[in-house]
């Protein structure tokens, strides 16, 4: 089996591989060289770098340069072997190992043909972005440790960078991107409120909001009173099926309508609404209730009655606190 150029048994740990491109961390690429070479004794050692990686997040942000290394991890993936070792080297650097390449010729062929692939169709896949990329190479020679083999594939990558019109270093100093990423970030997680009234989610959100709530209020102190509101007929008793879908959609329209922008409720059961208010006490949400009771029976034909119940959100406790 084999999964972005690197020969995958059973014995190949998740943990092992990046996170975002994966492909074999440093360290664990680092690692298997080594072991390559003490067995092999020759090799080259490729270092692949996105140009402008710094110049992309600026311009498209964070999110489509993370896009443009999964795909070029996945483009290298398809020019390796299976006794090739890849991995991610550093941010925008990739490390590829081929104990088969033994010789300058070889290696300056299978370089090439790396920097084309990535100038024909790098990144320009009708939804991405092009991009393209610089490959250095160190064969192994007698007497090299893998650190030197390491060290001389860097320092060919520095010189290239120079010669090309300014080095790494000089890149990294540049902060404009990541303002446009906290932009970016606003805008996706600022909701854009069409209708006034409280917030309606999902019963599992809505116990997110409630825990997030908890913790919230060991710091700051803050009020939030928790309703549970039932519907029953006028004798205390569940309506029928047929009543309860129409008499809970309205009721759910009141509650939004009579709750505040900053509130939260959510469909509990078939006759019943959960209400998170905030900066409210109980004797505050009976009020609150009788307003919504007011709506209610205000346009309720049938003679169906509200119960509610309350109380009010205590601090988070650890399970060590509770026992």
């Amino acid at each position: 089996m084999k999964k972005n150029g690197n020969s995958v048994d059973k014995r190949q740990k998740t943990g092992d591989l990046d996170g975002l491109t994966a492909v074999l961390k440093a360290d664990i690429a680092e690692r298997q060289i080594r072991t390559v070479l003490s067995r092999e004794r020759g090799g080259t050692l490729f270092l692949c770098d996105m140009d402008d990686m710094e110049k992309i997040n600026w311009q498209y942000g964070h999110l489509k340069g993370d896009e443009c290394l999964k795909q070029m991890a996945e483009i290298l993936s398809y020019m390796v072997r299976p006794e090739d070792i890849l991995g991610r080297y550093g941010g925008d650097e990739f490390l590829i190992f081929m104990p088969g390449c033994r010789d300058m010729r070889q290696a300056q062929e299978i370089c090439m043909r790396m920097e084309n692939r990535f100038r024909r169709a790098g990144g320009n896949d009708g939804k991405g972005i092009s991009f393209s990329v610089t490959v250095v190479w160190a064969l192994w020679q007698s007497g090299d440790t893998i650190k030197k083999l390491f060290e001389r594939v860097e320092e060919k990558l520095e010189e290239h960078k120079t010669a090309s019109g300014g080095t790494k270093k000089q890149k990294k100093g540049r902060q404009d991107h990541y303002v446009k990423d906290v932009r970016r970030v606003r805008k996706e997680l600022m909701e854009q409120i069409r209708e006034s009234g409280a917030y309606c989610q999902d019963y599992e959100t809505f116990k997110s909001i409630y825990r997030f709530l908890e913790r919230g209020i060991i710091r700051s102190g803050q009020k939030a009173c928790v309703i549970l509101i039932t519907v029953v007929d006028g004798q205390g008793a569940s309506l029928l099926p047929h009543e309860k879908d129409v008499r809970m959609e309205q009721l759910g329209e009141d509650i939004g309508t009579t709750l505040r922008i900053g509130d939260v409720y959510t469909r509990y059961s078939s006759s019943q609404y959960l209400l998170l208010v905030i900066d409210t006490t109980e004797g505050q949400a009976d009020r609150i209730v009788n307003r919504i009771r007011e709506q209610f029976l205000a346009h309720a034909q049938e003679d169906n009655i509200l119960i509610h119940h309350c109380y009010e959100l205590q601090p988070a406790q650890t399970e060590a606190l509770m026992e």
